[in-house]
């Protein structure tokens, strides 16, 4: 990273960190305008963090997609837009910032252990497909998230959440929360499987095959599969909703493993890079 790339980088670190502190504050001491600064704290991250995507891409003639670190600052990036969207078009979501911020303060953390340096695009990488594989990755990383997160607020229990409301009106009915799980993993496994069905194809182009059995692919087909069970047992078989909640949480952990994690166990063909 430049000079100016790092500033943008720790700032909009440092915004989520905030954020959260923020956040917890606001909830343990009932201080309604805490929570609104942490609210603005979140949407200067975003854009903090849509400028430094900028910039790469400006500098490195590509969006930043290619390596280990630009994969999880995209992904943070489209978790706080999906959040932003959701809060501003039902307003009862805000609360969703509790569990949001922590994740993207968690990534960034994450992401920090990472080598910054640019990468050029390789022959291999030079591929439409491969910029929509990872665009619906990202995109599909950050809407499971988001039904992680809002699992975290349903396992809170219910006397929590109507206590939340004494901090802010916009929290949504207990009740409601399922519904909402439901329609993000759904809204998940259609973006996942794009990615894989994307990647696939650029795999055909780039190696000659559409299938190899790499961890990578392994691991991702691991994680549509299981959420698509999840999403079945629900639907099919009412699975209770306490062990709904947790498999979503627990499935989250494989796309995570999958997209960031595979590469410090596995040898694989998916190099960053």
């Amino acid at each position: 990273m430049n000079g100016g790339e790092s500033i943008l980088y720790w700032t909009a670190a440092l915004c989520t960190a905030v954020t959260f502190f923020l956040t917890i504050v606001s909830l343990v001491f009932k201080k309604t305008t805490l929570f609104t600064s942490a609210r603005a704290t979140i949407v200067a991250a975003f854009v903090l963090i849509t400028i430094f995507g900028i910039s790469r891409w400006i500098e490195w003639g590509h969006p930043p997609f290619v390596t280990l670190f630009e994969s999880m600052i995209t992904s943070i990036w489209f978790l706080l837009l999906m959040y932003l969207m959701v809060s501003y078009f039902s307003r009862k979501t805000v609360i969703l910032l509790l569990p949001v911020s922590l994740a993207a303060m968690l990534l960034m953390g994450w992401s920090a252990s990472l080598s910054s340096e640019g990468s050029p695009l390789s022959e291999a990488l030079t591929n439409t497909w491969l910029f929509i594989h990872a665009s619906f990755a990202t995109a599909g990383a950050s809407a499971f998230l988001i039904a992680a997160s809002f699992s975290v607020l349903f396992l809170m229990g219910k006397d929590r959440m109507e206590r939340m409301q004494t901090i802010s009106a916009q929290v949504p009915d207990y009740s409601d929360l399922p519904r909402s799980i439901l329609n993000f993993l759904l809204f998940g496994l259609v973006l996942w499987g794009v990615m894989i069905v994307s990647g696939s194809i650029w795999a055909h182009t780039a190696w000659g095959r559409y299938w190899a059995w790499d961890p990578i692919e392994l691991w991702s087909l691991i994680s549509w599969l299981l959420y698509g069970v999840v999403v079945h047992a629900r639907l099919a078989f009412k699975l209770p909703l306490r062990v709904f909640c947790w498999l979503t949480i627990a499935a989250a952990l494989t796309v995570a493993f999958s997209l960031w994690g595979v590469g410090y166990l596995y040898k694989t063909i998916h190099s960053y890079g």
